[in-house]
């Protein structure tokens, strides 16, 4: 295990891409894995190690936002520790995979789905570098687009390329969790236009952004939620024995997805470039400098 990263000691150069797994998905099966760094970031660790592999013969940064036993719950999560250390490494990219339920017919179960705007409904959460607390200044992200547009056209043609049933498009609500949520609250969100609900996908968008990386997501629809289609009410163990038999489905996604984008993609640039590189230099006081502190910065 690696404290620090040499881009040069890695013959396939510095992942432009990132894998955020979700439930279920711990670690890229299939994937070569080339180094496993623990990246200390100012917002205190990420989920836990980040893998750098060889996934579709291109170098990919993997992180599983729950840790490698579901160890960490959604509303603890250390989103923006978890955003820093990827941009830190390189990427340019992120593509996230998600359990999601199903709000309404037409984004059904077991099927996937490519969300192209968010409702968030959480709170306590730090969804900002920019917020006038740190040395980064106050900044103010468009977040019109939560998600990139040309991501989500990879992620579309793969599911086109493997023949997934999917849809194209989807507002998720995203909620505290970790309890699932109430009838009431499922309708209320189904007639504000949620299509799915999910407990991850809200900040990561627009933390990513704020570092000028794009952000996909990859929903897998494991369950109808609270039972809109007859079925019953979702539970754990239904979302965890949904994933495991999807999970070669989903898998052959994110390799699919890897081996169509451009090497060259480069992330939207919605933030002043100064300002990203004021959050990747920035360095608390408390925060102890040492060799594994020294990572290469990109912006």
């Amino acid at each position: 295990m690696s404290k620090t990263y040499e881009i040069h000691s890695l013959s396939a150069g510095a992942p432009r891409i990132a894998i955020l797994g979700g439930s279920g998905l711990y670690r890229l099966p299939g994937a070569e894995r080339l180094d496993e760094l623990e990246v200390p970031t100012p917002f205190g660790a990420p989920s836990g190690l980040i893998t750098i592999a060889l996934l579709s013969g291109k170098s990919i940064a993997f992180l599983s936002r729950h840790g490698s036993a579901h160890g960490v719950a959604p509303q603890q999560i250390n989103y923006r520790a978890n955003l820093w250390a990827l941009k830190s490494l390189g990427v340019e990219g992120v593509i996230s995979s998600s359990a999601v339920g199903s709000l309404v017919a037409s984004h059904g179960t077991d099927t996937f789905a490519v969300p192209d705007q968010l409702i968030d409904r959480t709170w306590g959460r730090a969804d900002t570098y920019y917020d006038g607390t740190l040395p980064t200044g106050v900044q103010h992200l468009p977040a019109a687009e939560p998600y990139c547009a040309a991501l989500r056209g990879v992620v579309i043609t793969a599911l086109e390329k493997l023949g997934e049933g999917f849809r194209d498009h989807g507002t998720v609500a995203v909620i505290n969790g970790p309890r699932f949520a109430t009838r009431a609250e499922s309708e209320i969100l189904a007639a504000g236009g949620a299509h799915l609900i999910s407990m991850t996908q809200y900040p990561e968008p627009v933390l990513a952004a704020e570092l000028n990386m794009g952000f996909a997501n990859l929903s897998y629809v494991t369950d109808a939620n609270t039972g809109h289609d007859g079925s019953a009410s979702v539970t754990a163990e239904i979302v965890l024995a949904r994933l495991e038999a999807a999970q070669s489905r989903i898998l052959a996604v994110l390799g699919a997805v890897t081996e169509l984008l451009e090497t060259d993609y480069v992330g939207p640039q919605l933030m002043d470039s100064a300002a990203v590189r004021r959050v990747l230099e920035y360095r608390p006081p408390s925060l102890e400098k040492g060799p594994a502190f020294q990572q290469q910065v990109q912006s």
